[in-house]
C-alpha cells in the first residue's frame, strides 16, 4: 500500500517563492512607471481638451472665454468660464462652462510667467492677457517621482495648442 503526499516539500515551497520574490521584485517598479505615466497622460489629455474647449466655445460665443485655475496651481484643479464683463475672474451670472477637480497626487503642473494663473481666449481664438497683449507661453506636466517623460503643453500668440514630450527628469 502506497501512501500519497498531498502538499509541498519545503525545496519546492522555497523554489516557488523565491519565483514570486523575483517577479514581483520585477513587475512592482514597472506597474508604478506605467501608473505615472498613465495619470501624466491623462492629465495631459485633459488640460489640452479643456484648452480647446475654452477656444471655440470663445470663437462660438463672441465673448472672452476664460481657463483659469484659481489659486496658482494648475494640479488643483481649474475652470473654463465665458468672461462676460473681461475682468478676468468669474462673477455672478457669468457661465462656468466646465470645472474639473484636482489632477491625481505626484502629478505636477506649471505654467510659465504668460500661462501661470490662466490662459484667455479672444472671439477670434487667439491668446491675449487681460491687458491685450498676446498670450504664449508653456504649461509643463511632469511626476513627482521624476521617472516619466516631462509633457509639455505649448500655446502661441494664435491660440493654437502644441504638444511636445522631453526625456524624464524632476521639473
Amino acid at each position: 500500500m502506497h501512501r500519497h503526499a498531498c502538499g509541498f516539500t519545503l525545496p519546492e515551497l522555497l523554489t516557488t517563492l523565491g519565483v514570486l520574490a523575483l517577479l514581483s521584485s520585477v513587475g512592482v517598479p514597472a506597474a508604478q512607471q506605467f501608473v505615472g505615466n498613465q495619470q501624466l497622460v491623462s492629465a495631459s489629455n485633459m488640460l489640452a481638451a479643456n484648452l480647446a474647449l475654452a477656444r471655440s466655445e470663445s470663437i462660438k460665443r463672441r465673448q472672452p472665454v476664460l481657463l483659469d485655475n484659481t489659486d496658482g496651481d494648475w494640479a488643483s484643479g481649474w475652470r473654463v468660464f465665458v468672461d462676460l464683463n473681461d475682468n478676468g475672474q468669474l462673477d455672478e451670472g457669468e457661465p462656468l462652462l466646465r470645472q474639473e477637480p484636482s489632477l491625481p497626487k505626484g502629478v505636477i503642473v506649471k505654467g510659465n510667467t504668460p500661462v501661470r494663473r490662466y490662459v484667455r481666449y479672444t472671439p477670434l481664438g487667439n491668446a491675449k492677457l487681460l491687458g491685450g497683449s498676446f498670450q504664449a507661453g508653456t504649461l509643463t506636466l511632469c511626476h513627482a517621482s521624476g521617472e516619466q517623460a516631462v509633457r509639455r503643453l505649448v500655446l502661441s500668440a494664435s491660440g493654437r495648442l502644441r504638444r511636445a514630450r522631453d526625456e524624464p527628469n524632476n521639473c
